[in-house]
């Protein structure tokens, strides 16, 4: 199996003092802890976005990061034109090189199979001597919708309460979450509009976030301040608990939005473009359209909170309504059609619709 990995290592300020012991239900390994990230489309960006993983600092590391991916089912066919190994798979393939196993992979994976899934994660993990698993939450307000609608917002929520109730029963010592979710809530300008895939700035912020994360659970100082001139934290607080770095652009040297550098095919050969994962259409809608771009304004107005049925690819009256009641909201002509000029507003990308 060919697996696009980075490994990297900084070394961190050495702690004389003992460190407070981590308020997580995980067990404590010292550092340094050789660590390997198995993730989706969504974390991919720290491979994709031109020197995001400059930023993960402080620890021994490993990406491994595919688009489409999933926990333990046959994963989808990727962006990057391949079908990449699950999670148990591709650590069947790193054998038992790593301590810490990080897992941010979950938005292709549906609500049936998920808690299934994340137990064969945590076997295979646990077989091959890992001897912690931070696993990433979900981001739940979201426009995605997963290839063959296998995930959406609402099952996203779901398998998070998930991994939640199964961590609760205490047969998971050694997992401890990352609650990536909560952690980016009021953070939107980190992301691009399907709510799910980072902008430029998210995949910089997502790389500091892992590596307080990181520094937090083995006791040690924060590699990086929170803004410029400040003095660094030792021990490293909870990201979790602190919340969002405030500006991440101060820290970084965050480039051009956009601009990911893939790698496609089996041969992985890198091809740098623009793409800025907005979901485009191709067409005003009305009542009486179907297809896809209807499901994908569905389920924005699901968001929006002026639609409660289920995002099923049809316009109907209720569409109808709840499009109208959004351009009420907007003080927009209210015509319950979708026209450029509401899409517009809902931030879709209309450069493909002809007026």
């Amino acid at each position: 199996m060919a697996v696009a990995a980075s490994t990297a290592w900084a070394a961190a300020d050495v702690i004389d003092a003992p460190a407070d012991e981590p308020a997580e239900p995980a067990l404590r390994v010292e550092p340094p802890t050789p660590a390997v990230v198995i993730g989706d489309s969504a974390i991919a960006a720290l491979r994709w976005v031109p020197g995001a993983d400059n930023a993960i600092i402080g620890f021994q590391h490993t990406l491994d990061l595919e688009s489409c991916r999933r926990l333990h089912l046959l994963s989808c066919f990727g962006r990057e034109g391949r079908r990449p190994a699950s999670v148990t798979e591709a650590l069947d393939f790193h054998g038992d090189k790593y301590h810490t196993l990080i897992v941010a992979t979950g938005y292709n994976d549906g609500t049936i199979s998920f808690a299934e899934s994340v137990v064969a994660v945590v076997d295979e993990a646990r077989q091959r001597g890992y001897e912690r698993i931070v696993w990433f939450t979900l981001r739940s307000d979201v426009d995605y919708v997963s290839p063959g609608s296998v995930g959406n917002h609402r099952t996203f929520a779901a398998n998070n309460e998930t991994l939640l109730d199964l961590l609760a029963g205490g047969d998971y010592p050694d997992v401890v979450v990352a609650d990536w979710g909560a952690y980016t809530a009021d953070r939107p300008d980190w992301f691009v509009t399907d709510g799910v895939h980072y902008r430029q700035v998210g995949a910089w912020a997502a790389s500091d976030y892992l590596t307080r994360k990181m520094a937090f659970l083995d006791g040690r100082a924060c590699p990086m301040p929170v803004a410029p001139g400040e003095p660094v934290e030792s021990p490293c607080p909870d990201p979790d608990v602190t919340g969002p770095v405030a500006d991440i652009e101060a820290l970084y040297p965050v480039g051009e939005d956009g601009v990911l550098c893939y790698e496609i095919g089996e041969e992985r050969r890198v091809e740098c473009r623009l793409d800025t994962h907005v979901i485009q259409l191709t067409r005003e809608m009305e009542r009486g359209d179907e297809g896809s771009d209807v499901r994908a304004l569905q389920t924005r107005l699901q968001r929006l909170g002026v639609f409660d049925a289920a995002a099923d690819g049809d316009f109907g009256p209720i569409t109808e309504a709840a499009v109208s009641e959004y351009q009420g909201q907007e003080s927009l002509g209210v015509t319950g059609k979708a026209d450029i000029e509401t899409l517009t507003a809902m931030g879709f990308d209309v450069s493909g619709i002809t007026p």
